[in-house]
């Protein structure tokens, strides 16, 4: 009875302090204003697609990795596609996961999980960006990977017998290939920390207790990355997944900014958060290290510290949802400086001042989610009016041979339809990282043009432009039928 009352405390305030949380700041999917935005539309698509028989990246691409086709696809797969509410459900079982995490490590410190999980919130609230992120479902797989190696590490260090680090091994390869099968860069903080502990075992030369971390490490990644790859082979998708989860994955990210990383680093709060989060993590490990006299605590602590610098700032684009894959490390350090604080009375001032200002962050990134909830809902209705009124053009037969050119993701969302073909968004801006996409797309619209086209009406002026031979095949193969608001309806012109 006992065991089942502390699941429970773990479980429910988890669950509905997520829930609130996710209710305002996941408002793409949320059901109290969703705004569907542009990534999670494209994720819409992603998991409709794949529900309704499309291979991944072979008829519908994306430069993630094949789990977070896998996680679109779960929540999508018991409904009739583009639902909202299925990956909102998701979304907050996701953030309970993490939540059940904190409490548990809260517990183990013997610290406030308020206070810790209020944190938790206040340095997620100007990283979510509407939710429906690759970074946002592997928080609580990297909060895992670091529960399991802090506690298993505080505990008995590298005293263990050796075959006892099999099973802790086993788990963080598990996760860490999760993660990197999420999105590459996501699996950056656990890589960096099997990288500082392979280190010490070194330094320690403790070679046998090294040797079943090896073993464990190498099938735990072997028990995910091995089913996803027959999967993947199953659907004819193995190169093309290769390519778009990390070459393209890698190229994208190359793709330059007006500004560059020094910028970033010390004239914005990316950069301002990212050095935070990092001083954590820091002085967390410099605290242990001066408490138990073990310079390994600092080492470690700096590795992952760079690991989630490098994971912000390893692409050109700057996205505040990459600084979420550090999170998870800035949540440990908070809560190993509160357990390093043995007087009640400071440690209770520190709770205070701790929840008084997370929650003074989490209102004045309320007040700005505000904003864009409010800018995003009130043009939505008319987007889709528009978008119904195009579709409602296209015969259901013809249905199969759409595509929304340049236009918003969320197009085919409102319009309640599926692009004919993989490169459906955005695609001068796709090929902007590799001129063969570009290729593909013009021999494509040549080979297989699509019966239906949206675009953007002539006046509309939009960067980069329309590939010279991308605006020679509308002109000349395709002619107008109908428009509305922004956005003209095009159908291909029978031999």
């Amino acid at each position: 009875m006992q065991k089942e009352k502390k699941i429970l405390l773990m479980l429910l305030p988890s669950f509905v302090l997520s829930l609130c949380f996710s209710l305002f700041f996941f408002y793409c999917n949320s059901p109290l204003h969703p705004t569907i935005g542009s990534d999670n539309a494209m994720y819409l698509t992603m998991g409709t697609a794949l529900s309704r028989g499309y291979a991944p990246y072979t008829q519908i691409f994306d430069h993630k990795g094949p789990v977070l086709f896998l996680i679109e696809w779960l929540a999508q797969a018991f409904t009739s596609g583009y639902s909202l509410t299925s990956v909102f459900i998701l979304e907050v079982l996701s953030l309970t996961a993490s939540g059940v995490l904190i409490y548990y490590l809260a517990d183990k410190l013997s610290i406030s999980y308020i206070v810790l999980q209020t944190a938790f919130f206040a340095i997620l609230s100007p990283m979510t960006c509407g939710g429906n992120l690759s970074e946002e479902y592997t928080l609580p797989l990297t909060l895992s990977g670091f529960l399991i190696t802090f506690l298993l590490f505080k505990e008995d260090g590298f005293e263990r017998l050796p075959k006892r680090y099999f099973l802790p091994s086993l788990l963080l390869g598990l996760l860490t290939m999760t993660c990197f099968l999420t999105r590459a860069n996501n699996a950056l903080p656990l890589a960096a920390l099997t990288g500082a502990l392979t280190i010490l075992f070194c330094i320690k030369r403790k070679w046998q207790g090294l040797l079943w971390c090896m073993l464990g490490f190498a099938a735990g990644c072997l028990i995910i990355a091995v089913p996803i790859m027959l999967w993947l082979a199953s659907k004819g998708a193995l190169s093309d997944a290769f390519y778009g989860a990390f070459i393209h994955n890698f190229l994208y990210s190359s793709t330059s900014d007006d500004f560059g990383r020094i910028y970033y680093l010390f004239h914005f709060p990316y950069g301002w958060i990212s050095m935070f989060m990092a001083f954590l993590v820091c002085l967390a490990g410099l605290l242990l290290t001066i408490r138990k006299k073990k310079l390994s605590y600092l080492f470690v602590a700096l590795c992952i510290a760079a690991a989630g610098c490098l994971a912000g700032f390893i692409s050109h684009k700057f996205y505040f949802h990459y600084l979420m894959i550090a999170v998870p490390a800035a949540i440990l350090g908070i809560a190993i400086l509160l357990s390093c604080i043995r007087n009640k009375k400071a440690r209770f001032i520190l709770y205070g001042v701790c929840v008084l200002i997370s929650c003074l962050v989490i209102f004045i990134e309320g007040k700005e989610t505000k904003k864009i909830i409010d800018s995003e809902t009130a043009t939505l209705p008319e987007f889709t009016k528009d978008a119904q009124t195009l579709a409602s053009y296209v015969p259901e037969e013809d249905r199969d041979s759409f595509l929304a050119y340049r236009v918003e993701p969320k197009w085919y969302v409102a319009a309640g339809m599926l692009p004919c073909m993989r490169f459906y968004f955005l695609q001068e801006i796709l090929a902007d990282a590799n001129p063969a996409i570009m290729d593909e797309i013009v021999d494509t619209l040549h080979s297989e043009p699509p019966e239906w086209l949206v675009i953007y009406n002539e006046k509309r002026v939009f960067s980069p432009p329309y590939d010279p031979r991308v605006s020679d095949i509308f002109s000349t193969r395709y002619h107008f039928v109908a428009s509305a608001g922004e956005y003209q309806l095009l159908k291909y012109n029978e031999e």
